[in-house]
């Protein structure tokens, strides 16, 4: 009984291993640049489209073009 309480201990012991002294350091993230080909440093000319042209934004001063007192109803 006592060995299979030593095997349990030993096996607890071994199986919580904590890096606190943190011997391995900090990892430290490299960066890479792509290589200097046309394909990274153009854009594609296919996918590419140009932004629609800004739409004129209507007010209700601008909407009524009847003049007064025209339109439906009369109104």
């Amino acid at each position: 009984m006592r060995a299979l309480l030593a095997l349990v201990v030993a096996c607890a012991a071994t199986g919580c291993y904590q890096d606190k002294y943190n011997v391995n350091g900090p990892k430290v993230e490299e960066y890479r640049l792509p290589p200097d080909e046309s394909r990274y440093n153009e854009p594609d000319k296919a996918t590419y489209r140009a932004p629609p042209a800004p739409k004129k934004e209507e007010n209700l001063r601008d909407r009524n073009k009847q003049g007064p007192g025209g339109g439906l109803g009369g109104f």
